[in-house]
């Protein structure tokens, strides 16, 4: 235990709530482990003894199954991503809910609200759940945004469910605190704890320099707002068990409110910048060749890109990609996260059955089907459903996306959400008419499923090939918390098209002065693809160079490290 985690412990047996700031590299996640392993030595007992458990919220599923890994699946910590844990909090208070629904139907988006005379009407009848199916508050379905809101809602108007939940969890550790919104930060810390009446201790893990998510309805937070961090203890780690030497001081450079130093045996390693006086793929291979032939850089090496422009190409799913860049709005970001409900069905259920009957895993075939609850009861529907398997590995080669779909739907195999089922029959969701906004919103959204429909699903299979990292390529967003000994990080400020970054502007100083928001954005986004090497890192800019920015690069990888060829 190092002395960080034994602040941390101190903490908890104080009853004080904590935020735990640490860089990359430092091992977050360890001593967020560390904190349930003394939690369970020193409390076990008792919270057994009471019938209660410590919360540990993730920002994703992966990160869910790493942290029950490694505490041995204890049955004390109840490790669950952010939906599931407000689920489970407000979900058995279903008159409450029925009287929530209404007000939260005001608060959405025009096309999204319902009549409130067909609502009173009709959530009398029903059971308020929470579906991957998609929204749909007539039938009483909330969907991943609504849980958030809806939760916010019940905790605000029920000071009870703050100590009933203090009740059942008296610890509350959030994993990665930095990606979770802002809606949920101030359920925890703004209602959840001052009304549990001490009974709870919240302690928040992550890094507020590693916030890169900036898209959709629910960004993350980001830096803990100074009047909700007001009660906490703050605990910084400056440890970094992963990065070369070389790279820790490119880190320091970059930021200067933690200053990181080696906390095992961290390898000298090398962090280079490169201006190839060239962009697209001639600067690329301008500077590869340069790396081969002056550097004798490894063959085997990671490639970060900003967007997946070059990646598209490369891996086989260039008009996937732009049919989400075509749509507009979050569309585009939401693919890139992998949270886009098209894709979301794609890689969370049709592919993970697809690879399992693949490799013959017949207990998470079962789970997967009996999840959706498909019916397996004679010995033809089992014989049915093994003809039908085998034609949907096939399909998923062979076939159009909206064939694999249709094929599902009408098999039973999974269900669809219900978008999907509604623009796969050819219907379209009504508008407004004198919102032209919304009359747009609603031509791109029919134009975007025609056109990926039509598309083969071949490019599916290749994006979440790419997702699952069995590529050498990457987005920036894909590879937060990973680690590779070799990295390129690939500055193309014109090959993204957007306006989020200017990795241009943030090297020049020109945002910091005229544009913060970005230049944090961006800067943000430049130090997790910094911190990802163990050994060697090197930054290819295909931007043009500009007096300011030379001089800040060489500022910050030092003058013998900043190449311009």
């Amino acid at each position: 235990m190092t002395t960080v985690d034994e602040e941390i412990a101190g903490a908890i047996d104080g009853g004080k709530s904590f935020i735990l700031d640490a860089g990359a590299g430092a091992g977050k996640t360890y001593s967020l482990v560390e904190a349930l392993r003394h939690l369970l030595r020193e409390r076990g007992s008792q919270l057994r003894s009471r019938g209660q458990q410590i919360a540990c919220i993730t920002f994703t599923n992966v990160a869910k199954d790493e942290i029950s890994e490694r505490i041995g699946h204890d049955p004390l910590v109840r490790v669950s991503t952010i939906h599931d844990f407000l689920w489970d909090a407000i979900a058995g208070h279903q008159r409450a809910l029925r009287r929530i629904l209404p007000i939260y139907n005001l608060m959405m988006k025009p096309a999204r609200q319902k009549s409130a005379d067909e609502l009173a009407a009709a959530l009398p009848a029903v059971a308020v759940t929470y579906s991957d199916r998609g929204s749909n508050l007539l039938k009483g379905r909330l969907h991943h945004d609504d849980v958030l809101n809806v939760a916010r809602l019940m905790f605000t108007e029920h000071p009870i469910l703050s100590r009933l939940t203090a009740a059942k969890f008296p610890f509350l550790f959030v994993d990665e605190y930095q990606d979770t919104s802002r809606a949920v930060i101030e359920t925890i810390l703004g209602t959840l704890l001052p009304k549990s009446e001490g009974l709870l201790v919240v302690g928040l893990f992550g890094d507020k320099l590693q916030n890169i998510y900036h898209g959709g309805e629910h960004p993350g937070v980001g830096e803990i707002p100074v009047e909700l961090a007001a009660p906490l203890q703050t605990i910084v780690k400056t440890d970094n068990r992963r990065c070369s030497r070389a790279v820790i001081n490119v880190l320091n450079r970059i930021r200067t409110d933690i200053e990181q130093v080696p906390a095992a045996d961290n390898a000298e390693g090398s962090a280079i910048y490169i201006q190839p006086g060239l962009n697209g793929q001639d600067g690329l291979d301008r500077a590869n060749q340069f790396l081969a032939e002056s550097r004798r850089w490894p063959a085997e090496r990671k490639e970060l890109y900003l967007t997946h422009r070059l990646i598209g190409r490369k891996a086989g799913y260039a008009d996937l990609l732009q049919l989400y860049n075509d749509r507009q709005g979050f569309h585009k970001e939401a693919f890139t996260r992998g949270d886009d409900e098209a894709i979301a069905f794609f890689m969370e259920q049709i592919e993970p059955l697809a690879a399992a009957w693949t490799a013959g895993r017949s207990g998470q075939i079962l789970s997967l089907l009996k999840r959706r609850g498909y019916a397996l009861t004679t010995n033809d529907d089992k014989r049915k459903t093994r003809l039908a398997l085998d034609h949907l590995v096939e399909a998923r080669n062979t076939a159009s996306i909206g064939s694999v779909l249709s094929y599902v739907h009408q098999t039973g195999l999974l269900a669809l959400p219900e978008e999907i089922i509604l623009r796969l029959a050819g219907g379209t969701i009504e508008v407004d008419a004198e919102d032209p906004k919304l009359v747009e919103r609603e031509e791109l959204s029919r134009a975007f499923y025609a056109g990926l429909f039509a598309l083969p699903y071949a490019q599916v299979v290749a994006y979440a090939a790419f997702f699952a990292d069995h590529t050498p390529y990457a987005t920036k967003h894909g590879v937060k918390g990973a680690e590779f000994d070799n990295v390129l990080v690939i500055l193309d400020d014109e090959g993204a098209n957007w306006n989020i970054y200017s990795f241009s502007k943030y090297l020049n100083g020109e945002d910091a002065k005229k544009n913060e928001k970005r230049w944090n954005k961006t800067r943000n986004i430049f130090y997790v693809c910094c911190s990802r090497p163990r050994v060697n890192l090197a930054v290819i800019d295909l931007a043009a160079r500009s007096v300011a920015k030379d001089a800040r690069v060489r500022e910050l990888f030092g003058v013998d490290n900043a190449f311009f060829l």
